[in-house]
């Protein structure tokens, strides 16, 4: 989908980026990037987005919350591990520096 057709279809609906990430179970960042076309929606998240907009999505999807409290832990977490490494590598360089 096109970034463009994204809003379009989130605003027929009337959600916010916030109730659209929550009901396909992405995080709030991702939609922001896909309706400024800075990234694309992953297969499964082209499919949900789809199926969200057509009105067949499952209620049992919709909105779960576990599901998507669950990955944007998991999306913090890779976060907090990508800056400790990067943390790292800048004490590394202070260490060789200060010898």
């Amino acid at each position: 989908m096109k970034p463009d057709e994204i809003k379009a279809e989130r605003t027929r609906l009337g959600l916010t980026l916030q109730e659209l990430a929550q009901k396909i179970g992405a995080p709030y960042s991702a939609v922001y990037r896909w309706e400024h076309g800075d990234n694309k929606p992953s297969a499964r998240n082209q499919k949900r987005l789809i199926d969200l907009f057509a009105g067949k999505l499952p209620e049992s999807e919709e909105g779960n919350e576990k599901d998507y409290l669950r990955k944007r832990i998991e999306d913090l977490e890779a976060m907090v591990a990508s800056q400790e490494k990067t943390l790292e590598v800048f004490r590394t360089a202070l260490e060789k520096i200060a010898k």
